[in-house]
């Protein structure tokens, strides 16, 4: 087989996987039904919170055995694992009706997969595309935040759909989509089957040893402090999707301008375009600034627009932030793969580990801390996630002085 050949097959695997990866974050709809979901399901901002919590705890529970598959089993026996377990949740979704605790075991079975397939994904493409981890991993990013882009616009004019016909209720929005892509993911599951024995080998494509996994949690310094900062970045970039739309809508401004989930798609189209340009540019370039700059901006620029108490420059001021802080995950996760080849699911899995309980305190936390003060001070409580980007931007630049040296001769 020449080069050529293999790498047009290698594009098209990463291309059937994202467009999976893209289907499967369907689940980012929730956030934008807001109220609806909220008096739908009868809950307050409180159980709000502990709906979209729920799945960073039991991602917790599943992400470090996850990860010691991937390096033991190869992603892609993972990834046609999680595919079914995601597509299940998604179907619980769809038939569970006005049943907050069905809901809750939905999130939670979902997050119980989702966390193993991202890191199963990326060690995947990492795999398919050795020499250029930054760009792929972008690249993948890039195409997901598709996703991202279309399915609050989706969720916003569904939710038109049940204002301008009446025979058209709530239930149904909510829940027949989610029957047809829990239905769309367990096809797309097949599509991973495995090849012959090599489950068998790691993700680096070697022979895993009988070690015990655990010791694979025992990250040099240099490793885990990376791990520590992508799990950082994921907290505040999963509390604010959830809860930005929340905020736009509720008593901190006088009048919603447009819809909250036109701001999450502003968003999205900013990961897209900022990662896209990621991906075209050589793994050298930017490989320490990315790790400090748009964390510091991005959060910055978030954090005085909330201050502003207006609408339109707080919705301005998340999207222009995104656009700065997405060109910092992909960064770190690349950093972190060049250091950890073999370690890499383990790694994540740590990350992801962190991540979930970090979530799960967080955004409960805003939702507790907005019941207590009322909607109208919620701005106060968003500043919480927004200020974790000036910590990983802060965090990367301490990670340069620390282990710069060491990263040269890597």
């Amino acid at each position: 087989m020449s080069f050529s050949n293999r790498t047009r097959r290698h594009v098209l695997y990463a291309a059937i996987i994202t467009l999976i990866a893209v289907i499967a974050g369907y689940k980012g709809v929730l956030p934008v039904f807001r109220s609806h979901l909220m008096r739908y399901l009868e809950i307050g901002d409180d159980r709000f919170g502990l709906l979209f919590s729920i799945g960073s705890v039991t991602g917790m529970c599943s992400v470090l055995f996850g990860g010691h598959l991937i390096d033991r089993w190869g992603p892609r026996r993972v990834i046609r694992l999680c595919l079914t377990g995601v597509g299940c949740a998604m179907l619980m979704v769809g038939l569970a009706g006005p049943r907050f605790p069905v809901f809750m075991v939905a999130v939670g079975v979902s997050g119980m997969f989702n966390q193993p397939l991202f890191i199963a994904i990326s060690a995947y493409l990492g795999k398919l595309f050795p020499n250029h981890r930054r760009r792929i991993i972008s690249l993948n990013m890039a195409t997901k935040s598709g996703g991202g882009l279309m399915f609050p616009i989706a969720a916003e004019a569904l939710l038109y759909v049940t204002v301008r016909y009446e025979s058209v209720t709530f239930a149904h929005i909510l829940h027949y989509p989610f029957l047809l892509v829990g239905a769309l993911l367990l096809g797309g599951s097949f599509v991973y089957r495995k090849r012959g024995k090599m489950h068998k080998k790691s993700a680096s494509g070697t022979i895993r040893t009988s070690r015990g996994w655990w010791k694979d949690i025992l990250l040099p310094w240099h490793s885990l402090i990376l791990v520590v900062l992508v799990a950082l970045h994921g907290t505040a970039d999963s509390v604010l999707c959830v809860w930005m739309p929340r905020f736009l809508e509720g008593d901190s401004f006088p009048t919603v301008v447009f819809a909250p989930g036109l701001v999450l798609s502003g968003r999205a189209l900013s990961y897209i375009l900022a990662r896209a340009t990621l991906a075209v540019l050589p793994d050298r370039v930017g490989s320490r600034g990315f790790l400090v700059i748009p964390g510091l901006i991005g959060g910055s620029l978030l954090i005085l627009s909330i201050l502003s108490r207006c609408f339109v420059l707080t919705a301005a001021g998340y999207v222009v932030g995104a656009f700065c802080w997405s060109f910092e995950y992909p960064a770190i996760v690349s950093t972190l793969m060049r250091f950890e080849r073999r370690r890499f699911g383990m790694a994540m899995a740590l990350s992801g580990l962190i991540s979930g309980l970090c979530i799960f305190l967080l955004m409960n936390t805003v939702g507790i801390l907005t019941m207590r003060l009322g909607e109208a001070q919620m701005g106060m409580v968003m500043l919480l996630p927004a200020s974790l980007f000036l910590v990983v931007g802060i965090g990367g630049g301490v990670w340069i002085i620390l282990f710069e040296r060491g990263e040269r001769t890597s």
